[in-house]
């Protein structure tokens, strides 16, 4: 069953609002059922792109909830496949960091300071604010 864009979209909204309220389960199932829907292409033919953008949405949600529920091992393999095939932009930097969480709630603190460095270094150094600047010589 092909949804319309529109319907797509308020189902992630709709997914993400839940993930917000703390719908750890009403999230999960949402967006179980668009990645399944996004997996519904024939085996034979190349996934359009907007197909594509669905899965990873829906892998990179699956991630969050697994990572919310505690479960860092579920979340990572919902990493890998939001991850995979693509070069990663700033625009996917979060999951960069999202990994660097669930890596350190498995203990394994380099590789989680490997991802937040990935991190920085797609979205570039953290710049000071002006305002953080105008109250320093202030005498304080």
């Amino acid at each position: 069953m092909e949804l319309e864009q529109q319907h797509r979209e308020t189902l992630s909204v709709l997914g993400y609002l839940y993930l917000r309220m703390g719908e750890l389960d009403r999230a999960g199932r949402l967006f179980s059922a668009l990645l399944a829907l996004g997996q519904e292409t024939d085996p034979g033919q190349d996934m359009p792109s907007w197909v594509q953008g669905l899965v990873r949405l829906a892998h990179a949600s699956l991630a969050v909830v697994e990572l919310e529920r505690g479960n860092a091992r579920a979340s990572l393999e919902h990493l890998h496949q939001a991850m995979e095939g693509q070069v990663l932009s700033s625009r996917h930097a979060a999951l960069h960091l999202l990994r660097a969480r669930a890596l350190w709630q498995q203990g394994r603190q380099d590789e989680a300071r490997l991802a937040v460095e990935a991190f920085v270094h797609l979205t570039g150094p953290v710049k000071e604010s002006a305002s953080h600047h105008s109250s320093r010589g202030k005498g304080a």
